[in-house]
C-alpha cells in the first residue's frame, strides 16, 4: 500500500440541495418515468345566474362528539319530555334510547325484546312504553322491528342509501344527505303514516290522577 499522492483528481461530495449536481447512479430522464411533482387540482368553477351569490362553508363534522355521532334535537321536546314523563321513567328511558340508536333519517332497527335486554327492563314495560309513544305520535312502526322517529323532534344527520334505476350492480349504492324538511315532506306524502304523526301536536300537560282528569 503506497502513501504517495495520486495523480487522479479527488472526488468531492456535491453540496446538499444543489440541483445542478446529479445523484450518483440516477436513471436518465425518460418520458415514461412518472414525475414526482405534485400537481394541484384545478379549482371547480360554478356559474351563477345573474342576481345570485354563493356562500362557501366548511363541511360540518362530528369528530368532537362522544362516539363520533351527532343528532339534531328539539330543545322544547327535551324539556317537554323531562316534565311529561316525570312519573314514567321506563317510557322516558325507551324514548331516549330510541333517540340514541336511530340511523341517519330517524330509522331504528330493533325489536322490543332487544330494547328490553339493552335497557334491562321487563318486556311488558317496554311494550307499554312503545304503545304510549305510538299514541303520542313520537314514533311510528314502519314494519316489525323497524321504527321511524318523528323528524320534527329528533333527527340524526348523515347519508342514506337511495335506489337509482339503471345503476350497475357492481357499483356502490347511491347515497344522499339527509335533509330534515325533505324527509318531513316525504313522510307527509306516505299514506301508511297517520296524519297526526306528521302534524305533531304535543299535549301540554298530562293528568296526574283519574280524579283530576274527570274535573277537566
Amino acid at each position: 500500500m503506497s502513501a504517495l499522492p495520486s495523480d487522479e483528481p479527488r472526488r468531492q461530495r456535491a453540496p446538499a440541495g444543489d440541483p445542478a449536481s446529479p445523484r450518483p447512479n440516477a436513471p436518465a430522464p425518460s418520458p415514461y418515468r412518472r414525475s414526482r411533482t405534485v400537481r394541484a387540482k384545478p379549482a371547480p368553477v360554478v356559474q351563477l345566474p345573474d342576481g345570485h351569490r354563493a356562500i362557501v362553508e366548511r363541511t360540518p363534522t362530528s369528530t368532537g362528539f362522544l362516539g363520533g355521532n351527532f343528532s339534531m334535537d328539539s330543545l322544547d321536546f327535551l324539556k317537554w319530555m323531562a316534565t311529561y314523563f316525570h312519573d314514567d321513567i321506563a317510557c322516558l328511558r325507551v324514548a331516549l334510547y330510541l333517540m340514541g340508536t336511530q340511523e341517519p333519517g330517524g330509522k331504528i332497527k330493533a325489536t322490543q325484546a332487544e330494547l328490553a335486554r339493552a335497557l334491562k327492563l321487563n318486556r311488558v314495560h317496554v311494550n307499554r312504553a312503545m304503545r304510549r309513544l305510538y299514541d303520542l305520535h313520537l314514533v311510528h312502526m314502519v314494519d316489525r322491528g323497524l321504527y321511524q322517529l318523528n323528524p320534527q323532534l329528533a333527527l340524526r344527520g348523515g347519508t342514506i342509501e337511495v335506489e337509482e334505476p339503471g345503476r350497475p350492480a357492481h357499483r356502490k349504492p347511491a347515497v344522499k344527505r339527509v335533509d330534515q324538511l325533505e324527509l318531513i315532506a316525504e313522510l307527509a306524502e306516505d299514506p301508511a303514516i297517520p296524519g297526526a304523526f306528521t302534524q305533531l301536536s304535543l299535549p301540554v300537560r298530562e293528568p296526574k290522577s283519574p280524579t283530576e282528569a274527570k274535573e277537566r
